[in-house]
Formats: C-alpha cells, sequence, structure tokens
C-alpha cells in the first residue's frame, strides 16, 4: 500500500499542464472560500467529490476519510461552543447556544471540508516533479520552488519512517493502535524520539547528497519546452473559472 496520496493515473485530469493545475487550485479555493451558504457549500463539496471519481483518486480520498471526519465533527463542535448570538437558543448551565450556531457551524465546516478536499485532490493527481516545475513556469524563482517540494518530500520521509517505527512495534508486541485516546497518546510518545533522531540524521545526510549530484542554489534548469499548453487545459480551465465565478455573486449579496 502505498503511503502518500499520488497515485499515476491515466485519467484527464492527471494529464493537465501542472500551471493549469496550480491555477485551478487556487480557484477552487476561492469558491471553497467565498461559499458562505449551506448550499453553495454543499454544492462545492460534492463537485469536488465529482473531480475525485472522475480522475479516479479515492483511494486518497478514504485514506483521508478519518482524519477529515474528525476535523469537521470538531469544526461543529467548536463553533457552537463559541458563537456569540444575540438571542439564546439553549441554556446548558455552563454553555449558552445561541440562535443561528448551528447553522454556522455547518457552514464552518463546509468550508474546511472543501478546502481540504481542494488540497488533498491537487496532491493525489499531480506528482512533486511537476508541482515543482509548474512553479517555476509561472515565474516562481528556482529556490523557492525547490525548498517548497523539498518540504513536501520531508514530510513524505517523515511519515514513511513513522510508519516504519509503528510496525517495528508492532512485531515486538507493542501494538500502538490499540486501547482508547489517551492510551495511544501514551504509547505514542516514545516514538517521537527515534523519529526526531531519524529526521535530524536524515537532515544532515541531505546536502551532500545534494551537492554530490551538482545541485546549488544558483542553478538554471530550463523547462520550457517540456510542457505545452493544450486545449484540454484552456477547457478545464474555463470550467473551473466559471465554476468559481458562479460562487461569487452569494458571497457579494451577503457582504453587501
Amino acid at each position: 500500500m502505498s503511503l502518500f496520496l499520488y497515485q499515476r493515473q491515466k485519467t484527464l485530469m492527471h494529464g493537465l499542464d501542472p500551471r493549469v493545475k496550480l491555477l485551478s487550485l487556487v480557484l477552487l479555493f476561492i469558491s471553497a472560500t467565498v461559499s458562505s451558504a449551506i448550499g453553495s457549500g454543499a454544492v462545492v463539496c460534492s463537485s469536488l467529490f465529482m473531480l475525485f471519481f472522475l480522475s479516479r483518486s479515492f483511494y486518497a480520498l478514504k485514506k483521508m476519510a478519518g482524519l477529515l471526519a474528525m476535523i469537521a465533527f470538531m469544526t461543529v463542535i467548536l463553533w457552537l461552543l463559541f458563537y456569540k448570538g444575540k438571542t439564546p437558543l439553549m441554556d446548558l448551565k455552563f454553555i449558552v447556544l445561541y440562535e443561528g450556531a448551528p447553522e454556522h457551524a455547518v457552514r464552518m465546516a463546509l468550508k474546511f471540508l472543501n478546502m481540504l478536499l481542494c488540497g488533498i485532490l491537487f496532491l493525489s493527481i499531480t506528482p512533486l516533479e511537476e508541482f515543482s516545475d509548474g512553479l517555476i513556469l509561472m515565474g516562481v524563482p528556482y529556490r523557492v520552488a525547490f525548498a517548497v517540494s523539498l518540504s513536501f518530500r520531508l514530510v513524505q520521509v517523515f511519515v514513511s519512517t513513522g510508519f516504519m517505527i509503528v510496525e517495528a512495534q508492532k512485531i515486538r508486541g507493542n501494538d500502538v493502535e490499540k486501547g482508547g485516546l489517551f492510551s495511544r497518546m501514551k504509547a505514542y510518545a516514545p516514538l517521537l524520539i527515534p523519529l526526531i533522531l531519524n529526521g535530524i540524521k536524515k537532515a544532515e545526510t541531505l546536502v551532500p547528497a545534494l551537492e554530490s549530484k551538482g545541485f546549488a542554489p544558483d542553478n538554471k534548469i530550463d523547462i520550457k519546452g517540456k510542457y505545452r499548453i493544450k486545449p484540454t487545459d484552456i477547457k478545464a480551465l474555463v470550467l473551473v473559472a466559471l465554476f468559481t465565478a458562479a460562487a461569487l455573486p452569494g458571497f457579494f449579496y451577503e457582504f453587501l
């Protein structure tokens, strides 16, 4: 089983130009952010699920389902507790629920969920090499693009290392995934030490490894001929732009 979100697939979305993927990510983030009503947020959410279906990336969605559900649940709970309105809806001694709190909690949960879905969709159809190349083609300095791609690679290294440590502990009879929440937290705490030490070790070997391959921040790479905007890229970008434009009127209607 792959530890990471990206899986190579022969779909239209996987074959899009990296610049189009980056611009589409920004536009989808905007549509997720400006969707203030529950109905519009639900439309954005269902549209993102449809994109997962078209890109055959439900593996990544299934992988993150537990985290997404927990974030959505905690967002609803926190906004129910801390939303301050004018009319109390329910007084539970230590907690006062105000009128409009449930609707606002659901709207905020949909916003967070949609933004996370946008990022997961992007990472599930875009390899790190294309991510870095897209940033460079859009005018981002090579140093910055390399630092961003390297940060994603280091996250993958830490995740894979943590996975191996957990599996090694299971073989030794220490199953850290058993028990309740607090018992799991207590079992995971000792595993942080080898994880941090392993990360420091990999960071120390990173510089010699890059120097041995002739890497330097001042290197200039030419990738202009590597990618070409196709008609399908333009059509996909136009569709995403129209979808984002359709979400804007509701935002201006609410705040103007």
